[in-house]
């Protein structure tokens, strides 16, 4: 069997619908399915077309030949905050139908949505949850009936299939990474050399906004041994010098944490790193640990900017933890990315300027501000449609589609949730101190293009 996994191109750095960035980042969820089908002896590709910026016609071009074609709407790293525009997915889904004769769709947008998934592509299946073990059952030709984990299309509507079981991670191969264009992936943040890693998916977090469907109950671990396999691959194989650990808390398994970081301080590569995680899952131990084996960047989620919020959200964390726990990212130098939300459904005038004004308490280095998107999976959405059906709601949908772009409520509209996030944006990054501390801590290359993505985010 011929079998070819596509990463569509997304087209625009900055999605105009959730103005959302398209980062060139690893589909590292692909490059595990691709060496697993490899290892059932399928003759399989990845097209990264998101990578090599190729469109509908030159992607599906790449795809003739192949018997059956595997398009995601989100790879791995955008499993919990999926593209809200599906445009450009559809688009390569209906190129590549043209000249493959099997078409299967796969992302957090067809976990949640499975028939409306399959009737927007007319794929034979949609794919429900992770990916590994469902392709390969597909590629053998099991009968569509017999597949766990998929949807598809019956004599009399949408055939919804049980669920999956979830994947033990060790049992997975190592990724495929000679299947990708490797010399292609960057972060903004750390540069050029640059791969995605996991140890774990799963959150044992449980906010209203988040978006976990595609990663099943609870947290699952990669051993270290494993892990660092991978690792060292990417590094002596393929020139990896910087990565992101995409785990949604990394230092929830604070254990793992600390022996994947005593095994990096001791190959002492030319290998920086970042990661994600709560301001309640750091100590002062971990932390120097992390520092050691090259952590240069750490991720949190502030989302709101007062009590009563982050309890509304059940983010589970107060604004007392969140200064302690930043103080302590401080004290080593490590640099900070902070997720904050605008726009809950709950939102007032107050909420905005507080979460701009913690924002600015904080001083994070890299302040990422977001509209808070309604996600088909999550409580909030449940809260908000449940809301509409009210005589007079209180908080509505932003518009009508699939996956809508924000919620508005009687203080807010979509427009001005926007104004709101780019005035966040201007004010915070062009500030004097903050340009002034940036030009100080240096690597004049990746701020040209730090500059070049603010400004296109800015005038999305």
């Amino acid at each position: 069997m011929k079998v070819v996994l596509v990463n569509p191109f997304q087209v625009r750095r900055v999605a105009r619908k959730g103005r959302i960035y398209n980062r060139t980042w690893t589909p590292l969820d692909l490059a595990t399915t691709a060496a697993v089908l490899r290892e059932q002896g399928h003759d399989v590709a990845i097209v990264d077309a998101n990578a090599e910026q190729l469109t509908a016609e030159q992607t599906a071009a790449r795809a003739r030949g192949f018997d059956q074609a595997y398009l995601t709407s989100t790879s791995l790293d955008r499993w919990q905050c999926p593209y809200l525009d599906l445009d450009p997915f559809v688009d390569h889904v209906k190129a590549v139908a043209a000249v493959v004769p099997e078409i299967f769709v796969m992302g957090s947008h067809g976990t949640v949505r499975p028939a409306e998934m399959l009737a927007l592509t007319g794929a034979k299946a949609v794919l429900r949850g992770e990916p590994e073990g469902t392709v390969p059952e597909l590629a053998a030709r099991r009968p569509l009936a017999d597949v766990a984990g998929i949807t598809w299309a019956g004599p009399d509507g949408a055939v919804h299939n049980p669920d999956r079981k979830l994947l033990k991670l060790d049992a997975l191969p190592m990724p495929a990474f000679d299947l990708l264009p490797m010399h292609l992936y960057s972060y903004e943040v750390m540069g050029r050399n640059f791969c995605l890693f996991e140890m774990s998916r799963g959150c044992a977090s449980d906010c209203t906004f988040c978006l976990l469907e595609q990663y099943g109950d609870g947290v699952r671990r990669k051993s270290v041994s494993r892990l660092a396999a991978e690792i060292e691959t990417a590094v002596m194989r393929y020139g990896v010098r910087k990565a992101y650990f995409i785990d949604l808390e990394f230092t929830v398994l604070r254990k793992q944490a600390m022996e994947l970081c005593d095994w990096l301080i001791a190959k002492n590569y030319d290998f920086e790193w970042c990661c994600q995680t709560r301001f309640d899952l750091v100590d002062d131990e971990l932390l120097a640990k992390m520092q050691a084996a090259k952590c240069t960047l750490i991720h949190f989620g502030v989302e709101a900017g007062s009590d009563a919020m982050l309890a509304r959200v059940e983010k589970g964390i107060t604004m007392a933890g969140i200064r302690e726990g930043m103080a302590k990212v401080k004290k080593t130098g490590i640099r900070t990315a902070c997720f904050l939300m605008i726009g809950f459904p709950e939102s007032t005038p107050q909420d905005m300027d507080d979460i701009l004004s913690f924002a600015r308490e904080l001083k994070p280095d890299y302040p990422l501000f977001h509209i808070a998107a309604p996600y088909p999976g999550t409580r909030m959405y449940e809260q908000v449609r449940a809301e509409q059906e009210k005589p007079s709601p209180e908080a509505r949908f932003s518009d009508a589609s699939l996956f809508p772009e924000a919620v508005e409520n009687r203080h807010f509209k979509l427009h001005d949730l926007k104004r709101i996030t780019r005035q966040a944006y201007l004010r915070y990054y062009t500030r004097p101190t903050y340009l002034a501390s940036r030009l100080v801590k240096g690597d004049f290359g990746n701020l040209l293009h730090q500059a070049r993505l603010f400004w296109q985010f800015v005038t999305a």
